[in-house]
This record gives C-alpha cells, sequence and structure tokens, in this order.
C-alpha cells in the first residue's frame, strides 16, 4: 500500500504510527534498534572486500567489539573502493551513487552507494520529514495527495536530488519544476522558475536550501519578482485573485508585499549548514516555522526536528552513531596521532558539543566514518513534548573546514593554493568564519603580508580581497555562487602587523589550526598586533 492509498484508507493515527513512532522511544529501546541493526552491518561488511579492509580481516562479535577493532575512518580510506564504483567490494549491490565535493573546488568529488535497502529507508524519512513539516502536536500531520511542491534542492547525483524519486509511485505531488525539465536546468535557474510557478499556482510544500530560500524571499519582498514578470493566464484563478489582493492590501498599508500574504503553506522544509541563523528570518518572511533536517552524502538523512521544531533528532535505523567530544577532537587535531575517545547516544551530556561519527547501516560503505560536523546535544529529552530522546543542534563543519551556506567548503589547502596562485607575498594567515549584521556568513582572512610588500603600499585590504577573489573563484565555482545567488560577501581581508600570528603561537604553546581555529581567541592575537579589527 503506498502513501496515496494510506491517507484514503488508514486514520491519521496508523500512519503516524507507521512513520513516526520513533518519538515514542526511549534510549534504552533507540540503542536495541541500533544494536542489532549495526551486527546485522557487520555481517555484510564481513563478507566484502571493503569491510575486511577496514575491519583487519576481523569479524566483531558485540557493538564493544566494533569499536575497539575499527579505527576511525575518512574518506581516503575508501576512496580506491568508491571513485572507482567497483560494485563488487561493497557489502551491497547500489541502487545509485550519491556524489558530494570533496574540498571545495580543489579536490575531486566524493561518492557514496546507497542499496536498495538504504533506498526503502530513505523514503520512510522523506516522509516522517513532511509529515512532521505539517505537523502542529503530536500525532497531527496535514498532507493530501495532489499537493503543489517547490522543490529547491539540486538534483540527482547530489543527495537532495533523490526526494523526487523515492516519493514517485508513493505519493502523488505536483513538483514545480517537473522532475525532468528541472533536471535539465542549472541550481539557480530551477529555483527560479519552481518559486515564480508557486506564485502562480500556489505552494503547498516547500523544501529548500535554507540560505536559497532566504535569498529568494528578500528579492521577492524588494519588488524583484512581481506580476509584471508573469503571465496572468498562467495563474490558477483563486490564486490570482489572492495575489492581487495581497497587493492591494500590502500596498494599502504602506508595506512590502511578504510570501506569506500570497502562499499558505502547510509544510516547509529547511536544510544546509547556516540554518539556525536563517530560520527565524524565514518564518517572518512565510509566517510558517520551517523544519530543520540533517543529512549528507555518506550518511543520508539522519536527523529531523518534531512538530515544535525544537532541536535535532536522530533516526535509530539510518546509521550507528558514537559523538567525539570537542576536548578530545582539538587533544587530535593538535596531536594526529592520538585516538579520540567515541561515547553513544546514551552516554551523552546535554550543553555540549560533540562530532559525530556515523556507520551506514543497511549495506552501506562507511564504518566509524568522521563525516565532519559538529552538533551540540541541546538536551537529553523534551518533556512538554513526551519526547524522551536527546535534542541536538546543528553547529558548523569541525575545523579546519569552513563551509558557506551550504555552498562551498573551504579548507587549508584551498587558500594555500589561492596565496600561491595570487603570488602575493602573504607571509602567515589565518581564517575564520564569521557573520555579518545580517546574520551572512563570510570568511574572515587574517593575514601577514612581507615587509617588502607592505614598503611597498600594496598592503590594502580591499585590493587584497579583489585580488584573492580572482583565484577563488578559478578554483571553486560554487564560491561565485555566494555573491551571484545569495548576495553574500564571502571574504574579508584583516592585514596584521608582521609577527602577530607567530607571537600568539608561541605564547600558547600549541600548533594552531590555520582554518576556524576556533580553539584559540583571535581577539588576543588582534590584540597582541596592537589593532582594532573584528573576532
Amino acid at each position: 500500500m503506498n502513501f496515496d492509498q494510506m491517507l484514503k484508507t488508514k486514520s491519521k493515527e496508523e500512519i503516524w504510527q507507521r512513520y513516526c513512532n520513533f518519538l515514542d522511544m526511549n534510549l534504552n529501546e533507540f540503542m536495541e534498534i541500533q544494536n542489532q541493526l549495526l551486527m546485522e552491518q557487520i555481517e555484510l561488511y564481513a563478507n566484502c572486500e571493503l569491510g575486511q579492509k577496514i575491519m583487519k580481516g576481523q569479524k566483531p562479535r558485540n557493538p564493544d567489539e566494533f569499536r575497539r577493532i575499527v579505527p576511525l575512518t575518512t574518506y581516503d580510506d575508501y576512496a580506491d573502493f568508491l571513485l572507482t564504483k567497483n560494485t563488487k567490494v561493497l557489502p551491497a549491490e547500489p541502487v545509485v551513487w550519491i556524489q558530494t565535493t570533496w574540498e571545495g573546488g580543489k579536490a575531486p568529488v566524493k561518492v557514496a552507494p546507497y542499496s536498495a535497502s538504504m533506498i526503502a529507508s530513505h523514503r520512510d524519512v522523506a516522509f516522517t520529514c513532511i509529515m512532521l513539516a505539517t505537523s502542529k502536536r503530536k500525532g497531527h500531520f496535514d498532507l493530501k495527495s495532489n499537493m503543489n511542491f517547490l522543490n529547491g534542492m539540486a538534483p540527482l547525483p547530489y543527495i537532495t536530488g533523490l526526494l523526487p524519486y523515492t516519493l514517485q509511485g508513493e505519493y502523488t505531488v505536483n513538483f514545480m519544476p517537473g522532475i525532468e525539465a528541472g533536471n535539465k536546468m542549472s541550481f539557480g535557474e530551477r529555483n527560479k522558475v519552481g518559486f515564480k510557478m508557486g506564485i502562480q499556482k500556489g505552494i503547498g510544500l516547500f523544501y529548500g536550501l535554507s540560505s536559497v530560500i532566504l535569498r529568494m524571499s528578500e528579492s521577492f519582498v524588494e519588488g524583484n519578482t512581481s506580476s509584471g514578470g508573469l503571465n496572468l493566464l498562467s495563474f490558477d484563478f483563486n490564486q490570482l485573485i489572492k495575489f492581487a489582493h495581497a497587493k492591494a492590501q500590502a500596498k494599502l498599508e504602506k508595506r512590502p508585499l511578504l510570501p506569506k500574504d500570497v502562499f499558505e503553506l502547510k509544510g516547509f522544509v529547511c536544510a544546509g549548514t547556516d540554518t539556525a541563523h536563517f530560520k527565524d528570518k524565514i518564518e517572518e518572511y512565510w509566517g510558517v516555522r520551517p523544519l530543520e533536517i540533517f543529512g549528507g552524502t555518506e550518511a543520508t538523512c539522519i536527523g529531523t526536528e518534531s512538530w515544535s521544531k525544537s532541536g535535532l533528532i536522530f533516526f535509530p535505523e539510518v546509521c550507528f552513531y558514537e559523538f567525539i567530544p570537542m576536548e578530545e577532537f582539538y587533544k587530535n587535531l593538535q596531536d594526529p596521532t592520538y585516538v579520540p575517545k567515541t561515547y553513544l547516544m546514551n552516554e551523552l551530556k546535554p550543553d555540549h558539543y560533540y562530532e559525530i561519527v556515523i556507520t551506514t547501516l543497511k549495506g552501506g560503505a562507511f564504518a566509524r566514518y568522521r563525516i565532519g560536523d559538529v552538533f551540540k546535544c541541546v538536551s537529553l529529552k523534551r518533556k512538554q513534548d513526551g519526547i524522551n530522546l536527546p535534542h541536538f543542534e546543528y553547529i558548523d563543519r569541525i575545523d579546519p573546514v569552513i563551509d558557506l551556506a551550504g555552498f562551498t567548503r573551504i579548507t587549508e589547502a584551498t587558500i594555500n593554493e589561492v596565496i600561491k596562485l595570487s603570488k602575493l607575498n602573504i607571509e602567515n594567515w589565518f581564517a575564520c568564519k564569521r557573520y555579518n549584521e545580517n546574520k551572512r556568513p563570510y570568511m574572515a582572512l587574517y593575514i601577514e603580508l612581507n615587509q617588502v610588500d607592505n614598503s611597498l603600499g600594496l598592503e590594502d585590504p580591499e585590493l587584497i580581497k579583489e585580488h584573492l577573489e580572482v583565484y577563488f573563484k578559478y578554483l571553486d565555482d560554487d564560491y561565485k555562487s555566494l555573491k551571484k545567488m545569495l548576495g553574500i560577501e564571502p571574504l574579508e581581508v584583516i592585514v596584521l602587523p608582521n609577527g602577530s600570528i607567530k607571537n600568539y603561537t608561541q605564547s600558547i604553546r600549541h600548533k594552531m589550526a590555520k582554518v576556524n581555529p576556533s580553539h584559540f581567541d583571535v581577539t588576543e592575537v588582534l590584540k597582541a598586533s596592537n589593532i582594532k579589527g573584528k573576532a
């Protein structure tokens, strides 16, 4: 029975129990599912070449032994097996390969195989998310067949492109733009076309990258999307009346037209690195609190908020989860030979920050894999909702990676390559992620110039910024989109007096991460240089 049929023949309570029953679990029940599915995955993993390599030719007898035998891994441990798409070495036959960039625009793509069981699980998760997006309380959701669905995400081979195909044949919705038409468009074009169709036809469901949603909303408010650029004959009659009335009312009240004046969303799903910084503004524009979800190429979709939209809750059947406390992470960052301790879901502490480690289940390829993301455990339960599972807040990518609005990832290697190509005599540098007054992310690049350049008067930060941006755009196509699509100024350059960084690193007596050095206080570096600057 597909979802369309369920909506006709099943009660809401029955459908809720089918897709949202994990919210009734306690931690013991959650861990029981985790351990059971991990042992099933170990069985598959032990019988393939990739698993034999990662598990060092052994077959762990329980989850504790698995965590002792298998080292923490990164994509380097899988690249030789996966980049060739050699299906013979995998624990299960892949149905599709999902890809993303490995390191900004500098390194090749990463690919991840998805088995049939993973796809089936992903389908269930998709229904869970859109149900919860329309939910106002436990057991409630507001879905029906043939809703207009604005899909503002990238198509396959990116993970977000799975959604239309996982729903196809299960749940009838009107994607805007249509699946095949949208796949032929660029990311920016399909968002513009979809939003224009939404104005004409109305929108019931909306799934998009939070940074893009915010920019689209601002363009709408600024009047860049108006009836002047639309074919009025393409409007549904009711939507045309609503649009005309909303424009007249806004003009009467001498205020801009807002998306919430025109649309009546039932469900709003958003994702992306800086979602926490964008959600309040998105809600102000649309009148609906977006449901935040979290996923990634290697992990699939692993977390969603509940109806109260008060923190991410992880799905028990998608991945086996471990967590590295940040004090352990920084010990490992400073000493790569140090093996950080990991903790399970039932061992976490509230108000603590953790790097997440995942083992993909149901025939996935990754074991004890560091996907590179940091979460804060906000609470171990939420009594007012009757949910007895930990709630998380997504914080950001781990040091040393700067992720800007979910569009690009900048690393030390990328910045070094840009500096090399620029031929500027930059002696030393470090970079931090910062937010401007409008909560837009950008990279603050602190540099020290060679004395020769200073004597020639080449220390103007704006000139240096313009010069460096030529090479950031050359190396990373996604970097260009930050300004073009999102209106983000992605770079600020701050010139420090020579010796500032060296003096500071000597004073604290440890190695400083070049990128996102959050384990030391940037303010102290600026104090040491006797200048004023942002920190």
